[in-house]
């Protein structure tokens, strides 16, 4: 896909009812697809953590199945939220999940723990290096 292009994105109203054990991607999307339908994707949220979901076709129909309740756990997704998946043109999917006041959310956030670099602390650590050598 060249860089000027647009990536192909669509959106959903998250219902529990229908969209809780596996999602189905709309058929009027399908052409954005790649022919051979990949057994996994990649669902990667606001808040950085990446989610692998099987894709399946079930029936003529496109579904993320496996691993996407936990996308949905993780999110805490709720009815009438809106969804939205913008497609890379392989096998991830940036998700955006906009909540009932309509504004963005951040969800599912990673921890990032920082390191510090300062060599001061390093000395001053109860902690040993461990020098492994192979005969």
């Amino acid at each position: 896909m060249a860089s000027g292009d647009v990536l192909p994105r669509f959106f959903s109203v998250f219902l529990s009812q229908y969209s809780s054990e596996s999602f189905m991607i709309p058929t009027s999307y399908y052409e954005h697809l790649p022919r051979r339908l990949p057994k996994t994707a990649i669902l990667m949220g606001t808040g950085g953590k990446i989610w692998k979901v099987a894709m399946k076709s079930i029936r003529g129909q496109v579904y993320f199945v496996q691993g996407w309740p936990s996308f949905v756990a993780d999110n805490e997704l709720k009815d009438g939220e809106f969804l939205t998946f913008v497609f890379d043109g392989y096998n991830r999917y940036e998700v955006s999940i906009y909540g009932h006041g309509g504004c963005k959310e951040i969800r599912a956030v990673v921890e990032v723990e920082d390191i510090s670099d300062d060599s001061e602390s390093d000395n001053n650590s109860d902690e040993s290096l461990v020098s492994v050598t192979h005969v």
